[in-house]
Parts: C-alpha cells; sequence; structure tokens
C-alpha cells in the first residue's frame, strides 16, 4: 500500500506507511522532524511505535549530524578508489559499484576457507574519516579505516591498525588458464580449480544434473568465459554442447561466400602488415586458437594429427640411447645441486624443487603483510555488504570484513522433524544462554574470536575509560555474553516454509556492551550540547555533529559494537547448529542464507544528496536486497527482497511492531492466553515471557500488506519452535 499519512507540521514532512499509529509515537515523530539537521522527511514503516528519543520504525534522513539515540549501537572501510574483482570478469571500483546501485556477483570465502561467490551492495559509509595504509608483500597496497578488519590465514579477523609486518593474511589467487577460463586456488587446499566449476561444487549453481552417458559440462551462454555469474551458466551435456557450438557456426555461413571471404583475407593481410595491426591480431590470435580448440576438439585433433611425426623418430632415438640417457642424468643433476635464492624472503635452496615447495607453501597460500602505515589524512570510505559470508575478494589479493538477524535453510524437511519438539528447544537452550545468563568463565566463545574484538574495544575505552564504569565487571562479561541471546524480543526460531523446508532464524544484537556504549555517547553528546540542550523538545534527542571532537569516537565505538553484534550472532549460529545435530536427522546448510541488521546509520545517497541515513528498528529494502521480518511468537515471519521505494529511503519494517508496552501486556493477560496464541508453537508458556504475547504486537498480517510497495514476499515462515530469554 501506498503512504497512509503525511503529517506536515515540523520543519520537513513525516511520511507515515500506516494509519494505526499511537499519538505519542506523532509527537517523537514531528520532535524529528523539527531538527534544523533532517533531510527531505522522516519516513514512518508500518510497525512504528514509540521508542527511547526517536520512535522505532523510523528512517530519519540527516546532514551533518547523528542522533545517538536514534541509531542503537549498529554503524557502518575503504577508499572509493579501491578495486574488486567481479564473478563477470570485469574489476569496478567500490565507488563505481556505489554509486551504479544495485546488487553484483563478487568473489567470497566460506567457513571451509573454499573460495565461492556471493551478491553484494556497496556503499558509501562514511565521510572524512581517518586512513591508513596497508602494504602487502605483493606491493599491493590497500588504504582504509584504522577499523577495518582483514581476514588472517587461520580464518580469525584482525583491524587494520593491529596488523603487523609478517602478518599472514588468508589470500585470493586467480588467473586466467591457457583455455580462458578464470581459475581460483582454495586456500583449504591449495589446489586450483575453474571456478565455474568451483560454483557448482559449492551449490551455487542448484543441483548438478547428469545427462545419461554423456559429460556434464558448464555452457557460458554469453560465450565469454571470464563471466562466471551464475545466470550466465548452464549445464549441458557435452555432446550436446559441442553440437550447440557446431550449429552457431553453421547458421553463419552465409557469411563465409567465396567473395566475402576473398575481401576478408586480404583485409586482414593488409593490416597484419602494420604496426598497429600486427600487435592487435598478436592479441587477439591465442583467446582465438584456444577457443577453437575448446569449441571444435575434434576438428582440431585432426588438423593437428601429423604435426611432429618426422621429428618424433629422432628424438625417441636419442632420449633412449646411452648418450641421451647420461644426459638428462647431468641436467637433473645440476639442477637439484644449483642453490636458488627465494625471490620473496631471499633464504636460499638447494634445487629447483626445494625451492618451488618454499615458494609454494610460504608464499603461495598466503599474502604476508609489508608494513602499516598510519596517514594524517582523511577521506570519504565505502564498504560492501555481503549478507551470505561477510566477506569478500580485493583485488590486492586478499579477503576483509563487511558490516545483521539471521536466517539459514536447512537440507532438511518438516516431515524430518520429531513429533515431539520439546527436546529440540531444550539443546537449544542448553547451547546459548538467554535472559541475563552468559557462558561460563572459560567456556564461551574461542580464544581467537575474543583477541580479534578485545583490541577494538581496549583502543575505545582507553580515550573513554567512563565505558567501564557504566557498569561492574564490563571488562569480564564482554566476552562471556558473545554467543548469547539475552531478553526482550530476542529470539531463536525454528520455522518452515511454504515448501515445508526447515529454517534457523534467530534474532539478537550488541548484547549489554553495546548498550552501554550507546548510553555512553548518548550522555556525552547531552553534555557537547549544553545549554544548547534546553531548546531539543526532547533532551534523548542529544547529536553530534560531523567534525565535531567526540563524531569520530562515536562512529569508531558503534562500529565496533557492530562487529561485536555481527559476530555474537554467527556464534549463536554456530552453537544452534551443532546442537540441533543431535535431536535431528543429518542436515545440510543450503546456500539460502540471509542476514540484516537494524538500528544503524550509513551514507546513503536519496534525492541527489549524501545522507547519514538512520535506520531505528528497520532495515534497508533496496532494490533485490533480502531482508528478514518477523512476527510475534506463534505468528508468520517473512523472508522479502526489496523494491527500493524511494521515499522510504529505501527501507521497510523490522518486524510487527508493540502495539502496547511491556507493563501493559502483562496487566492484559495471562498465561492461558499465552497458550491460546501460541498454539502448534514449541515455547515458554509462562509468565516469564508474557511481554512477548502475540496480542502484545500488532497483525504481521496487517504490517506486511502496508508495505507492499516496499517489498515483495520471498518466503512465508510459520513458527514450530521458540525461544526467548
Amino acid at each position: 500500500m501506498p503512504i497512509q499519512q503525511i503529517i506536515d507540521q515540523g520543519r520537513v514532512p513525516v511520511k507515515i506507511y500506516t494509519d494505526d499509529v499511537d499519538p505519542k509515537a506523532i509527537t517523537q515523530l514531528l520532535n524529528v522532524a523539527r531538527l534544523p539537521f533532517i533531510h527531505s522527511h522522516v519516513a514512518a514503516m508500518p510497525d512504528v511505535h514509540v521508542g527511547i528519543g526517536a520512535t522505532v520504525g523510523a528512517v530519519i534522513p540527516t546532514k551533518g549530524a547523528i542522533i545517538p539515540a536514534a541509531v542503537g549501537v549498529d554503524i557502518g572501510c575503504f577508499l572509493g578508489d579501491t578495486k574488486i574483482p567481479l564473478l563477470n570478469g570485469t574489476e569496478r571500483t567500490l565507488r563505481e559499484l556505489a554509486e551504479q546501485g544495485g546488487e553484483c556477483w563478487v568473489y567470497a570465502i566460506d567457513s571451509q576457507q573454499m573460495i565461492t561467490g556471493a551478491k553484494a551492495v556497496a556503499r558509501l559509509t562514511r565521510r572524512n574519516a581517518p586512513i591508513m595504509r596497508v602494504v602487502l608483500d605483493n606491493d599491493a597496497e590497500i588504504l582504509c579505516t584504522p577499523d577495518h578488519r582483514f581476514m588472517l590465514r587461520d580464518g580469525s579477523w584482525r583491524e587494520a591498525r593491529e596488523l603487523q609486518p609478517k602478518t599472514s593474511l588468508m589470500p585470493f589467487y586467480s588467473r586466467v588458464d591457457k583455455d580462458g577460463y578464470t581459475t581460483v586456488r582454495h586456500p583449504a587446499t591449495g589446489s586450483e580449480q575453474r571456478f565455474h566449476w568451483a560454483l557448482a561444487r559449492g551449490g551455487a549453481l542448484g543441483k548438478i544434473p547428469s545427462f545419461g552417458e554423456q559429460r556434464t559440462v558448464i555452457h557460458h551462454v554469453d560465450f565469454n568465459q571470464a563471466n562466471n555469474q551464475p545466470d550466465n551458466l548452464q549445464f549441458m551435456g557435452d555432446r550436446e554442447h559441442s553440437t550447440y557450438h557446431r550449429l552457431l557456426v553453421e547458421h553463419n555461413q552465409h557469411w563465409q561466400s567465396p567473395a566475402f571471404e576473398a575481401t576478408r583475407k586480404a583485409a586482414l593481410t593488409a593490416k597484419a602488415k602494420t604496426p598497429e595491426g600486427h600487435a592487435y591480431l598478436a592479441r587477439r590470435g591465442t583467446p582465438n586458437i584456444t577457443r577453437y580448440m575448446a569449441e571444435r576438439p575434434e576438428h582440431f585433433k585432426a588438423s593437428v594429427a601429423g604435426n611432429g611425426q618426422r621429428g618424433r623418430g629422432f628424438l625417441l632415438a636419442y632420449n633412449q640411447s646411452e648418450k641421451g640417457r647420461a644426459k638428462s642424468q647431468e641436467i637433473s643433476q645440476r639442477l637439484l645441486n644449483v642453490e636458488r635464492p627465494c625471490p620473496d624472503c631471499g633464504e636460499t635452496f638447494q634445487g629447483h624443487l626445494r625451492l618451488n615447495t618454499h615458494k609454494r607453501w610460504t608464499h603461495g597460500y598466503n599474502h604476508k603483510v609489508k608494513r602499516v602505515e598510519f596517514l594524517d589524512q582523511c577521506a570519504d570510505v565505502y564498504c560492501l555488504t555481503v549478507p551470505d559470508y561477510e566477506n569478500f575478494a580485493l583485488s590486492a589479493g586478499v579477503f576483509v570484513h563487511n558490516c545483521g538477524m539471521n536466517a539459514v535453510r536447512l537440507s532438511l524437511k518438516a516431515s524430518q522433524l520429531p513429533d515431539n519438539l520439546r527436546p529440540v528447544r531444550h539443546v537449544i537452550e542448553a547451547a546459548v544462554p538467554v535472559g541475563f545468563d552468559m557462558h561460563p568463565e572459560g567456556r564461551g566463545a574461542p580464544a581467537s574470536t575474543l583477541r580479534a574484538l578485545s583490541g577494538g574495544l581496549d583502543l575505545i575505552v582507553r580515550k573513554h575509560p567512563g565505558i567501564l564504569k557504566m557498569q561492574k565487571n564490563v571488562e569480564r562479561t564482554w566476552g562471556r555474553q558473545l554467543g548469547t541471546l539475552g531478553g526482550g524480543n530476542h529470539f531463536i526460531e525454528l520455522c518452515l516454509d511454504e515448501n515445508d523446508d526447515v529454517w534457523v532464524m534467530l534474532h539478537s544484537g550488541s548484547r549489554g556492551i553495546g548498550n552501554i556504549i550507546g548510553r555512553y555517547f548518548i550522555e556525552l553528546a547531552r553534555k557537547d550540547m549544553g545549554k544548547h540542550l534546553a531548546n531539543l523538545p526532547d533532551r534523548d534527542l542529544a547529536y553530534l555533529q560531523e567534525g565535531a571532537e567526540h563524531f569520530d569516537d562515536y562512529v569508531t565505538a558503534v562500529q565496533w559494537a557492530q562487529d561485536y553484534a555481527m559476530t555474537n550472532r554467527r556464534e549463536m549460529m554456530r552453537l544452534i547448529l551443532n546442537a540441533l545435530a543431535r535431536p535431528l536427522p543429518p542436515f545440510a546448510l543450503t546456500k539460502e542464507a540471509i542476514n540484516c541488521h537494524h538500528n544503524y546509520v550509513a551514507i546513503e545517497h536519496h534525492f541527489g544528496e549524501d545522507l547519514f541515513i538512520t535506520r531505528k528498528g528497520a532495515i534497508r529494502a533496496g532494490v533485490g536486497e533480502l531482508g528478514i521480518i518477523p512476527g510475534s511468537m506463534g505468528a508468520k515471519s517473512y523472508i522479502v527482497r526489496g523494491k527500493g521505494e524511494p521515499d522510504s529511503f529505501c527501507s521497510c519494517a523490522h518486524g510487527a511492531g508493540r502495539r502496547m508496552s511491556r507493563s501493559q501486556a502483562k496487566k492484559k493477560f495471562d498465561p492461558q492466553d499465552l497458550i491460546a496464541q501460541t498454539v502448534g508453537v514449541e515455547c515458554r508458556k509462562d509468565a516469564g515471557v508474557l511481554d512477548e504475547i502475540p496480542g502484545a504486537y500488532k497483525p504481521i498480517d496487517e504490517v506486511m500488506a502496508n508495505q507492499a510497495d516496499l517489498v515483495e514476499v520471498v518466503h512465508t515462515l510459520k513458527q514450530v519452535v521458540c525461544v526467548k530469554g
């Protein structure tokens, strides 16, 4: 449905996608619309309801300032000139991808350290951010923000400012082979594979079909062997493939009349006699002959069948003679004894075999940091969002981190679930602490995961030690809370879609440490505003201006909190899937995995301007972008695809949205109401989760109907298990 209300009583209008809005929420929206740095209008999603300072479900565009209370704790870097290799065989800069808009296909690495492909969206993430230079051992230079994370060779993450010379990074190696196909080297094995088959074996192209007695091949639809986007790849039988190419040639025979051929050859001969023409034909020759060899192998073999026959006999006779064998041994021994220095590190090895082995394992399967330089300059920076893998490859040859609710589809069907789902809920609750619980000391997330986060937090609290004073033992508890659910509207669910496929979905954030960071900077913004705070309609709307003393500190701190939230969700999903292996039949993860986040700020281009877009309880819904919209306990949830609606700033609701406060829900409903409203769902049905009863939320069907212009439904999910804190 289109916009339901436009309220024009502020400095800019408020556009609302529902007619079900609490009067207090209207007041909050107007308070925001009266601020001097709001651009164009404020958008309110169908799930809009009262929040702290700003409404939940609001999208707030600002110029030159950020409101910490409206952001929560999630924010999104590389310079715009950073080059990204794409699956279509081209290379584009982050700036070009951001200006182009929409999705692109990039290289990524999965949890098994195998190279694959993934959809990504590029965006401008920060303006005038401090930058540094990372130089690799291949002399590639990467300009990024100090807090951006690089993947190490062991799969862990480290911020750029913590990199040291000789630190081994996860490598990305690709090349074009002799037949014109792109190959990649998998870090897990060191082996090379043509990338179209790497995609196929990884499941990106669906089930690999068989063609009877024919060998299965992959056809490039546009005949460009370098274009490995999945929509350009098609399975065929090898004989069918050869016939297809032959028919294409035969259908063009009308161009090959004797007169046409004579004219064409004369023109080519004349062109070949010029330096430019000779160079042009030389460049075309190799790919043409390799394409011919690949497309017409039988014809090629027949054409060269007699090659080398005259010299073959002489060569065989010499190699088998006493003189020839002696010469071969002499050459082999000489090669084995020659001292050869490694061109990468200078270490000397006896013989080319030892040198090649050293180069392959020491230098070939990783990139090392040569040096890092902190620069006294700032620039606008960009990043890619890669929901499926949360990383992407740079043309420089390494993998870096991208900056969300998680959902993953399993290979199981509804019929494979046990009749009694209570044991399933119990193993999840045993694996993932909920509410105020946390992991026991020393038994939480892996040490490498904690180390990857601790450096960034240390830098933040070194400058802002007051963060640690806001809660007792926070320096110890943040690590134990990693991989925990929390309470409130956070959840873990097992769902079934319209095809009876099983999904795991979860919603959690940056836990206590994120809340502390948010509260700290809200208070700091109030102090910075001083006497001007009295001019605001709500003191929770205190803001930090771009260029002010604490603005960059806030951006850095919230970026860290977002990284923590992402790591928390990833750790939870790992624990959940491991736990589900006990009560469920064997299963695999499909490639259909969705990540999205809300409560964050990003720099985006809307209505002709680069703006800070704050989504508080809203998710991005750009054209083609996948998102998750969960309902309440017992209600449906949705996997959606964005439509890029301009007036919503390419956004949509992040859930059903509360229609009453938690205290009101506890007064109005009792456990019997909860039992009645969650029939068919294995979940807690006691007073401890009464504030999350479906009746406390807006009907999700109504919310979805109100945002039909914003998203289209891809999957409708029905809960069968729900874990709450």
